[in-house]
């Protein structure tokens, strides 16, 4: 495959992470597995020029020239943050006559977030309502064309958008899923009449039924596209003047990579891509070093991510929101809440202690930051508690200064609940821990699964400063934080696998379903398949494709995803294997199965994969050995007591093998751990720190 260390000619791959306050750059040799890292604060006003900033500081400080590099493979936020900061296109939807306020209309329940403040209204949709358009035409449930498309509707709507300069425009029909003919007329139209434009249909980004599902996707997507293409060319460009020419691949939600023309006919792939590098990260490298069942804890500048991985694969989702539209694409089951490093710490109306959601991002930043901002965050809290090193936080590319984070905890917190600052930020601390056993619980016991069962991999710049805190709370027996914490999504993504989804709806009882007729489905979603992979550029035997079958009893709502995993040849001999799967998921699901019920195929779904080569994960020999510690630090530790010193270590001089006992402090570039009383930490032969709570369980 090209760019692995097999073919002789490239040596290193590097990962990039775009986050909300930090870009992270990771350089990895294929044939070592040496990683090199650089973190650099976001120019918001020049994101590519920050990117290629860190890969020439990597290269130059590697020695390494960039013929060597076999690929980059790049995450980012910038979708994510176009939808949220309302920055996107400007957007039109054409769609139905008498179907343009489906964005508004929505589902007949109301989100549960609101359930209650009945004064309040959601998001306005992305597209404004003179922009949605509606067409006559219509096509009915068995494909079959009931109202042809009427031209001259079609053309009174091209003259609007050309008259308000739309950028980018989605198209989605009713029953486009099975008939995409109007669809594509629009598109044949549109294209003639105005070749500037962004096209999205519905039909060829997601083919499954449920119309407001599948109309906010085709807007998400439509309404990035055009942000999302001059990032990636601006940013292949800028490359390219600097003599980097090797593939440049786009990180999904889903967990893999793609070039980036299959991302573009659905932008929409990377919209919360961000967390799911470090997931990847996780479910492979510490599967590597022997852990498989997991929970991730990402705490980043603006937020705290969290994921379920069993038996070293992430849970996945096909059920997002953002701002309470749904985004109907395939990505890791990240649970994100706001209380990431650069949150706001505020004391509400009624005397609650609050951290999040908003966030003072990288600029201003946070107090300590002196870059303007005057919001005390949950940095601030970190740096006054002792727990973070003025000088050396992220590896020195910032320094912060204790006096401005004192004034906005006093003003912000202590005064208005009568405490002084070391009271607060003790309290502060512990609020933050909450909130994150919170999220977690959300991702294990919400969904019935015991977190003490698993371990948990605190990552982000944040993740290792509260996990140990957090898994007292939770019970959790032992915390595993990797090379590089603050860094470790970039490596996430560095070592992702391509990755594509497909799906195709059917809607109708599996009694009345024909196995050809299945098996015809199947296999045009692998005709599909094998073209992205064949652009992909992915040999034959480094293919994985895991077709499933979306079921459900005849009047349900929802359905159950039940695998094929002989392939659908399985399905030769008839569907009676696969019902037998279903009313097993269905029992340990809900707890009950109906076998006579009749049976609904909703849809056919096809994932491909194309695995890459991963670098070795280094394992040094362990020398037992009681590292010593570089210094002391005089800490506010969460227990509320008065500060005291506690010894502080240095990452870098930990070999496999150190044993030593909390409280203590671990300081590296990237990232700070703190190890509370009665836990034990130990590093692996593969670098990782292991902490050990007292009686703690044996996850694994």
């Amino acid at each position: 495959m090209t760019g692995s260390r097999e073919d002789g000619e490239t040596a290193y791959r590097i990962g990039i992470d775009v986050g909300g306050t930090f870009t992270d750059v990771v350089l990895i040799d294929n044939a070592s597995g040496e990683v090199s890292v650089a973190k650099l604060l976001n120019r918001h006003d020049d994101r590519a020029g920050t990117v290629v900033e860190g890969v020439e500081r990597l290269l130059d400080r590697a020695g390494v020239a960039a013929e060597e590099l076999g690929w980059i493979s790049h995450g980012t936020t910038i979708a994510t943050n176009a939808v949220i900061e309302r920055k996107g296109a400007k957007t039109a939807l054409i769609t139905n006559r008498n179907f343009r306020d489906i964005l508004e209309i929505g589902r007949f329940a109301r989100p549960a977030e609101l359930i209650y403040r009945i004064h309040r209204d959601r998001p306005a949709p992305l597209v404004p309502r003179h922009l949605r358009l509606g067409v006559a035409c219509r096509i009915d449930r068995h494909g079959a064309v009931v109202t042809e498309l009427d031209e001259a509707d079609l053309d009174r709507a091209i003259a609007v958008i050309a008259e308000e300069r739309v950028e980018s425009v989605a198209v989605c029909f009713l029953f486009s899923f099975l008939n995409p003919a109007h669809e594509k007329r629009v598109r044949e139209r549109l294209s003639t009449a105005l070749p500037h434009l962004d096209i999205v249909l519905s039909s060829e980004i997601l083919r499954e039924f449920r119309e407001f599902p599948r109309t906010s996707t085709a807007v998400f997507a439509a309404y990035v596209a055009p942000v999302l293409r001059s990032y990636v060319s601006q940013l292949v460009a800028r490359l390219a003047e600097r003599g980097i020419a090797c593939p440049l691949y786009v990180f999904q939600s889903s967990g893999g990579v793609a070039t980036p023309e299959i991302v573009m006919r659905n932008p929409a792939l990377t919209m919360l891509s961000g967390p799911a590098g470090a997931v990847v990260g996780a479910a492979r490298l510490c599967g590597q070093a022997g852990f498989s069942d997991l929970i991730t804890m990402d705490i980043g500048g603006t937020s705290l991510d969290t994921c379920l991985v069993r038996g070293s694969v992430a849970e996945a989702t096909t059920a997002r929101e953002i701002d309470f539209f749904p985004l109907a694409v395939p990505m890791l089951d990240v649970h994100t809440i706001g209380a990431g490093g650069g949150s706001v710490v505020r004391v509400d109306d009624v005397g609650r202690v609050k951290v999040g959601p908003e966030s003072m991002g990288a600029r201003p930043g946070p107090a300590c930051y002196g870059l303007g901002g005057d919001e005390a965050t949950l940095t601030d809290i970190n740096l006054l508690m002792g727990l973070i090193d003025a000088d050396g936080f992220a590896g020195g590319e910032v320094r912060l200064n204790r006096v401005r984070a004192e004034r906005a905890v006093d003003r912000q917190v202590a005064g208005p609940l009568g405490v002084d600052v070391a009271a607060a930020a003790s309290g502060v601390y512990r609020v933050a821990t909450n909130q994150i056993a919170e999220a977690i619980g959300t991702v294990t016991i919400e969904r019935g699964s015991d977190p003490r069962d698993f371990a948990l991999v605190a990552f982000g710049g944040g993740g290792p400063l509260h996990a140990a805190a957090v898994a007292r709370e939770l019970g959790i027996g032992r915390v595993i934080v990797p090379l590089h914490p603050g860094l470790f999504s970039a490596r996430g993504i560095a070592i992702a696998d391509f990755s594509h989804d497909y799906i195709q709806s059917v809607v109708r009882p599996l009694a009345a379903m024909r196995i050809a007729d299945v098996l015809a489905i199947a296999d045009a979603l692998i005709r599909r398949a094998a073209a992205d992979l064949d652009a992909d550029r992915i040999d034959p035997d480094r293919r994985e494709l895991s077709p499933s079958l979306d079921l459900r009893y005849v009047g349900q709502t929802s359905e159950i995803t039940v695998s094929l995993p002989g392939g659908p040849e399985s399905l030769a001999d008839g569907f009676g294997a696969v019902e037998e799967r279903f009313h097993d998921l269905h029992e340990r699901l809900y707890s009950y199965r109906v076998p006579g019920e009749p049976i609904e195929l909703v849809s056919v779904r096809l994932r491909a994969v194309g695995r890459v080569a991963r670098p070795p994960l280094p394992e040094i020999e362990s020398v037992a050995a009681r590292p010593e510690p570089v210094g002391e630090r005089t800490v506010l530790l969460p227990d509320g007591t008065d500060g005291r010193a506690v010894p502080v270590y240095r990452r870098d001089r930990l070999a496999p093998g150190a044993s030593w006992a909390g409280p203590a402090i671990v300081d590296e570039p990237s990232s700070t751990t703190l190890i509370l009383e009665g836990m034990t930490a130990t590093v692996d032969a593969y670098g990782n720190m292991i902490v050990a709570l007292e009686g703690g369980g044996e996850a694994a």
